[in-house]
């Protein structure tokens, strides 16, 4: 009897030390994206998801997409394939998510992040960005509070980019209303020869802030800054998505922050703990998934002489005003509003 008992102990011993993956299969979960490389929106999304993978313990595969035709057969492939949870990131997912949700709305869980799949079976996530872009003109309002022209230099001309354009112009006008503005577009994500272009000409026109909306092509208009201070005509700007500030380039003021990696893991850790909201979750400066840096997040490099005490504070009062509701920022309709 003895025996038997202590061969039961071992075996439960043994048992105990097993791990979990192999008493209970992992779970497995598809990204799907554009080519990530080093697009901060993306790199964000991937370095959050395989964080995750030491807490949760899961299979993750990034599948790339360079086109049309891959952003389909990634999203068929990912539920043939017998995926757990699906998250499309950018605008180009909401529609094969939709689709696929509609067809195989059991066969996995589903997310898209910065787009609205208008389904009831995606967890579908975007963002006030139209709050961080405001605390961006308040802070070339007090920073540049004489100037009269103020630059935008963006990716698109479309509904997509006005939250930005909106929201910024609204913000300098809060310090400085008799402010103009100059819009430019690079109609490019990456083409940093355009927006290197652009910067120049507005500079010429009059502009010494230009708000860089146009993502990775933004390094045009930091290549910009760098001549034109040479030349002793220097411009400033900021950055998208993620901290640039820099030493090396103390032009680059700040960054509209958009930390696509909290909301992956508001996604995953939501999967996980089984409080996944199918529908639209529009996330902001409450949720810290968007902000600015050096008013809501630390940078890497402030430029003093520019943001000083006093600039920041009158951002972070803003900020203070956004989140308890006392500042409401509501979205006019594109067409009945004149920049």
């Amino acid at each position: 009897m003895k025996k038997l008992a202590s061969i039961v102990l071992a075996l439960a011993l043994i048992l105990s030390l097993v791990p979990a993956s192999f008493a209970e299969e992992a779970a497995r979960i598809a990204v799907i994206c554009d080519p990530v490389g080093t697009n901060l929106f993306l790199t964000q999304v991937v370095d959050k998801a395989e964080e995750l993978q030491a807490t949760y313990g899961y299979e993750l595969s990034v599948m790339e997409c360079s086109d049309t035709d891959e952003w389909q057969s990634n999203y068929r492939a990912a539920v043939a394939e017998g995926y757990d949870l699906i998250v499309g990131v950018g605008w180009q997912s909401a529609e094969y998510a939709n689709e696929v949700a509609t067809q195989y709305p059991d066969a996995a869980k589903y997310a898209v992040i910065d787009t609205d799949a208008g389904s009831d079976n995606v967890m579908s996530i975007s963002y006030n960005e139209e709050q961080a872009a405001y605390l961006m003109g308040v802070m070339a309002g007090n920073a540049f509070p004489d100037e009269e022209l103020y630059g935008y230099i963006g990716a698109f001309d479309g509904t997509g980019s006005f939250k930005y354009r909106w929201g910024f112009a609204e913000g300098v006008k809060s310090v400085n209303p008799d402010a103009q503005f100059i819009f430019n577009f690079t109609n490019s994500y990456t083409d940093t020869s355009v927006a290197y272009e652009y910067a120049i000409q507005q500079q010429a026109a009059g502009a010494t802030y230009i708000f860089g909306g146009a993502a990775a092509a933004n390094e045009g208009i930091f290549q910009a800054a760098l001549e034109l201070a040479e030349a002793g005509t220097p411009i400033y700007s900021i950055a998208q998505d993620a901290d640039a500030t820099t030493p090396d380039n103390p032009y680059i003021l700040s960054a509209q922050l958009k930390n696509t990696g909290v909301t992956m893991g508001f996604v995953i850790e939501s999967y996980f703990n089984d409080t996944m909201t199918m529908g639209l979750t529009v996330q902001d400066l409450a949720d810290g998934a968007i902000g600015a840096t050096h008013i809501t997040n630390e940078g890497n490099y402030l430029n003093e002489e520019i943001l000083t005490p006093e600039v920041i504070a009158a951002c972070q009062a803003v900020v203070d005003q956004i989140v308890s509701g006392e500042l409401v920022l509501e979205l006019p309709d594109p067409a009945e509003y004149t920049f």
